[in-house]
């Protein structure tokens, strides 16, 4: 019984490794499919006068 349960997991965990490894490569297909200039986001730094010592994004 032992060996059954062994085999069993054994191979729960192969089918679940399998199911993963495609989710995350679905996931890097979409990710990369975005080029970089799409996905950054530019940012203003101000500085105000009033407080010059404190930076606002």
């Amino acid at each position: 019984m032992k060996i059954e349960k062994r085999l069993l997991h054994s191979q729960f965990q192969d089918w679940l490794n399998v199911r993963v490894a495609r989710h995350l490569e679905t996931q890097a297909a979409k990710f990369a499919a975005v080029s970089s200039a799409e996905r950054a986001e530019p940012i203003q730094i101000k500085a105000h006068p009033s407080d010059a010592d404190m930076v606002h994004a």
